[in-house]
Formats: structure tokens, C-alpha cells, sequence
């Protein structure tokens, strides 16, 4: 049983690995203490199609949200503009991420700004989609 608490967690801990992002979710850009982290992993999750699902909210300061930015720009470079949408209104920020599939998974990041919050979310799965996840985040 300990065993396999501690395989889900390193499972947790490598799904958005290789991703500029990873440094806000490790805790390298704002510390933990100020972020809500939410981790899903399992039957809750099958309906969707996904196998994992990961988000951080928190109140970031100008200078932390535009160094998030820069970690989700960088993640950006080389995708193809069919698999990102940036939606930018007067009050609020939107960003859609189709990443490459790893082990069968499709990953997808969506980066949110409104009302001085910002949300991060990451989630995978066989049946992950641009689609669930702006239904997510609806």
C-alpha cells in the first residue's frame, strides 16, 4: 500500500515535467504557501476521458504574472497555432494548450487571469482536448 501511494506520487510529480511551467508548479516562481493546489488522479476523472488533472490558483503580483506568462509563452514556442487559442479581453487573459502526447496521453495547460486571480491548470488523459478543457474552465 505505501508503495503504491508513493509510485501515484511520483506519477503526479513527472506529468508536467520538460514544460517551463513546471518551475510555477514546483514552487520556484511563487511559494506554495500562497497557492491553492488542487490534484486530481483517478475515477473522478474517467468520465472526461482524462487520468490527471492539476491546478494552482493564487494572487499573483504584477511582476509574478508576467513571469508566469513568460514560462507559458515559452511552452508555446514550436506549437502549432492550431493547437493554442489566446483570448485577451480588457479585464482578463486566456490561454489554450494542446501539448504533445506523452505515453498515449494527450496533455493540455490552460492559463487564466481575471479578477486579479490567476489560474493554471494542467490535465491529461487519452481523451484530453482543447475542448474539455475549456469546458473545465467554464
Amino acid at each position: 500500500m505505501i508503495l503504491m501511494a508513493f509510485m501515484a506520487c511520483n506519477l503526479a510529480a513527472v506529468a508536467q515535467k520538460g514544460m517551463h511551467i513546471d518551475a510555477l508548479f514546483e514552487g520556484k516562481v511563487i511559494p506554495m504557501e500562497r497557492m491553492v493546489e488542487t490534484r486530481v488522479r483517478g475515477r473522478s476523472l474517467s468520465k472526461y476521458g482524462l487520468t490527471y488533472f492539476r491546478s494552482l490558483r493564487f494572487e499573483p503580483s504584477k511582476k509574478e504574472r508576467e513571469q508566469v506568462v513568460r514560462l507559458v509563452e515559452q511552452d508555446i514556442e514550436g506549437v502549432p497555432q492550431t493547437d493554442y487559442q489566446r483570448i485577451t479581453r480588457k479585464r482578463s487573459d486566456l490561454i489554450y494548450l494542446q501539448l504533445q502526447p506523452v505515453g498515449g496521453n494527450h496533455r493540455m495547460l490552460c492559463y487564466k487571469y481575471m479578477d486579479e486571480i490567476l489560474l493554471i491548470i494542467y490535465l491529461e488523459g487519452p481523451k484530453a482536448s482543447l475542448e474539455t478543457l475549456k469546458n473545465i474552465t467554464n
